[in-house]
Formats: structure tokens, sequence, C-alpha cells
């Protein structure tokens, strides 16, 4: 079981690392779009959509180096649950990116969006079985 939930942690932390590298780039990320939006509602358009990608690109890769490399565990596990709470914003605040017929019927990026529950799941793992010692069944 330790085993598997290290590769799920670097695994995790790659995809964050893939993900987050992608949005230094301009329009190289497919989620640039829906990211920027989305930041621009929560923040009330007080954050530039230029400087909003990077400091969600910046978010993102540190997530990627803490799971990945087990260092600062505890804080990217925090900024990574915090994260996954502001990704599913999108399906409350632009449902018609995320939906073809709400509440069932999604839109890729509805589908990118709802894929994090897996992501959620694997980091409460994580999480539990490096600061609360899971017992074993």
């Amino acid at each position: 079981m330790k085993n598997i939930l290290i590769l799920s942690r670097i695994s995790l932390g790659i995809i964050f690392i893939w993900y987050g590298m992608l949005k230094f780039f301009p329009e190289l990320s497919p989620a640039e779009i829906l990211a920027t939006k989305t930041i621009d509602i929560l923040f009330f358009g007080l954050i530039p959509a230029v400087i909003s990608i990077k400091l969600l690109a910046v978010w993102e890769v540190f997530v990627g180096i803490g799971l990945v490399f087990g260092i600062y565990l505890r804080y990217a596990l925090i900024l990574f649950f915090i994260h996954m709470v502001f990704t599913f914003t999108p399906l409350f605040l632009l449902p018609e990116l995320c939906f073809t017929k709400a509440p069932y019927a999604f839109t890729l990026v509805g589908q990118y969006i709802v894929k994090n529950v897996v992501f959620i799941l694997v980091g409460i793992l994580i999480y539990k079985e490096k600061f609360n010692k899971i017992v074993s069944v």
C-alpha cells in the first residue's frame, strides 16, 4: 500500500508540474481561458489575466514539486486542497462552459473539472498516510 501511495503522490505531482508549466507559456494550456475567467470572477477583476495565470502556474508547480519530492508536503497538500476547491467553482460561475445540459451533461471542460474528484481522493490518501498513519485493514 505504501509503495502505491508513493507512486500516486509522485504521479499527481508530475501532473501538477506539467499542467503548471504549460500556464507559463501563453495559449499553451488548454485550461488558460477557463482559469483566467474563473479567477477574474472570483477576484472581481482585480488581477489582470496575464498575472493571474502566472500566479496559478507558480502555485501548481510548487504543489507538484512538493508532491514529487515530498518536501514541504503538508504545505503542498494544503495548497493542493485549496486549489481543488477552486477548480469546482466554474461549474457554478461558468455553467455555459461546463455543461451542454446542466447538471448532468458535461462539456469537455466540465469533464476536465470533474476528474478532480479522483485527484482529491488521492490527495486525502496521501495526507492520511503521511500525517495520520492509515491503519491497515
